[in-house]
């Protein structure tokens, strides 16, 4: 059986495919999905910036029945009746470009869905770079997290 998040994830993974946007999930989301026992109240994407992605990103919100809000100069906000989602374009902080992030991405299956999902190294990149309180705070549990994947992977 599915969870709420797990279904919500599923929506978020259906609503792309069916926008045809290529996105890499980032953020606390994709530590969740890296394995870190993390919460996070949205999901943060992150795409190249394209006119066609601008148009894209319509089509995204609306297949997730929300609006889209612009909250600073390269990031846009859906927010939709479950939950919002935030999308950045075409880079994040200490990790690079998105093709930089998308080349050290792997894909997750969530439920009948695939997300591509950046890499936790990617991740403690950005959350080092950012610098925020709530980013400082969740960085020993990523690097928990990675430490000891790294360790059952030797």
């Amino acid at each position: 059986m599915i969870s709420r998040d797990g279904r919500f994830l599923q929506s978020v993974a259906t609503a792309l495919r069916r926008a045809k946007i290529d996105a890499v999930v980032i953020g606390n989301t994709a530590s969740v999905l890296n394995g870190a026992k993390v919460m996070t109240e949205d999901v943060d994407l992150l795409i190249r910036d394209t006119p066609q992605n601008q148009r894209k990103l319509k089509v995204l919100a609306a297949e997730l029945g929300g609006a889209i809000v612009p909250i600073a100069d390269k990031t846009r906000r859906i927010m939709g009746p479950m939950a919002h989602v935030d999308v950045l374009f075409d880079k994040i902080p200490g990790a690079g470009s998105f093709a930089t992030v998308k080349s050290h991405a792997r894909q997750q299956a969530v439920g009948t869905e695939v997300l591509t999902v950046a890499s936790l190294e990617d991740v403690i990149k950005s959350k080092e770079a950012v610098g925020r309180p709530k980013d400082r705070a969740v960085l020993p549990f990523l690097k928990d997290t990675l430490r000891v994947r790294k360790s059952e992977e030797s």
